[in-house]
């Protein structure tokens, strides 16, 4: 009897030490690098987010935050890696539209939904239609005049299938009755430089691609917004110029389902800090987003909105193909 409460005791000191440890771990997180995954490849504006962003939670951290960009598959093939990442919070997603936008356009996923968690929404922005100086429309009805007359010649290039630039492309095809081209890139990146290079005609992206305007490389058509933003004054709306468009992207963070509690509100307590700190507040505003962080569970509630919102297109009969 005395042997085996003796073996007893000892069990329990063992567990007790393993829950120790495991509570420890948890406390000194992170006891090494973070891999910040961005679904996209490098040079666009999620990218950029990243690299502002890392810089500054590295400080806080105490370790490396390492950007890896994982472009392709409308964001699916970096999305995926998040998912099937081990929850210990040493892996984080920063991704956009595309996240909310991939399941209620595709047919299958490779992922299930609740793999992943949301933990911050950075900001929100909106879409601007930009063409390069070789495409010749100037203004929306010159576009439109063009894409009706010519069906499917007017080439429209995205950071990817599903991409908050594709479907501002679909719902502008659908909003003035003509027929477009959509070319999916792995990132705005590459995709911008085919329309700098006359490749491609355009692009719906955001107000950050302001100073490829002023340095005359980008002609600026519309931006879909309720009105001007002051970072672009001088860019009408499309409800300006006579076209009921209205549409926008997000930027936020994720995790794999799973994560500590703890080592959730450490990375939290992080970003906002992060996000709060005046010089990456600065490099972050340039870009024209509007920030807007708060708790996982409002952002919980702000992926959800999304999803019913480009639901009720779907159903209201907007043809978005992305397979």
């Amino acid at each position: 009897m005395t042997k085996r409460r003796t073996t007893c005791k000892r069990l329990l000191a063992a567990g007790l030490c393993l829950l120790a440890a495991g509570v420890s771990a948890q406390e000194r997180f992170p006891a090494r690098p973070i891999t910040l995954i961005v679904p996209y490849a490098a040079g666009g504006v999620t990218d950029l987010y990243g690299r502002a962003i890392g810089v500054k939670l590295s400080e806080l951290l105490g370790q490396p935050v390492m950007v890896d960009n994982r472009g392709g598959g409308g964001t699916i093939i970096g999305t995926q890696m998040v998912s099937r990442a081990p929850a210990d919070g040493y892996t984080v997603l920063l991704t956009s539209y595309a996240y909310t936008s991939n399941p209620v356009l595709r047919k299958s996923m490779p992922y299930e939904p609740g793999s992943l968690v949301p933990l911050m929404l950075l900001g929100t922005t909106h879409n601007m239609l930009l063409l390069g100086t070789k495409a010749k429309p100037t203004n929306v009805q010159e576009v439109v005049a063009y894409a009706k007359a010519s069906p499917g010649q007017l080439k429209l290039a995205s950071s990817g299938n599903a991409s908050s630039p594709h479907v501002a492309a679909e719902l502008f095809a659908k909003a003035v009755g003509a027929r477009i081209t959509h070319l999916p890139y792995k990132g705005t990146g590459p995709a911008m430089n085919d329309v700098l290079g006359g490749q491609v005609d355009g692009i719906f992206d955001g107000v950050s691609a302001m100073p490829q305007v002023r340095a005359g490389r980008l002609r600026p058509i519309a931006l879909a917004s309720e009105e001007r933003h002051p970072l672009a004054p001088d860019v009408p709306t499309f409800r300006e110029q006579g076209v009921d468009l209205v549409f926008g992207s997000w930027f936020g963070f994720l995790l794999p389902a799973g994560v500590p509690a703890p080592v959730q509100s450490r990375l939290l307590d992080a970003l906002h800090k992060t996000v709060e700190d005046p010089a990456v507040r600065e490099q972050l505003l340039k870009t024209g987003i509007r920030l807007n962080p708060g708790t996982p569970a409002q952002f919980a509630d702000f992926l959800k909105d999304q999803s019913r919102k480009l639901q009720s297109l779907v159903d209201g009969g907007a043809q978005i193909e992305v397979d």
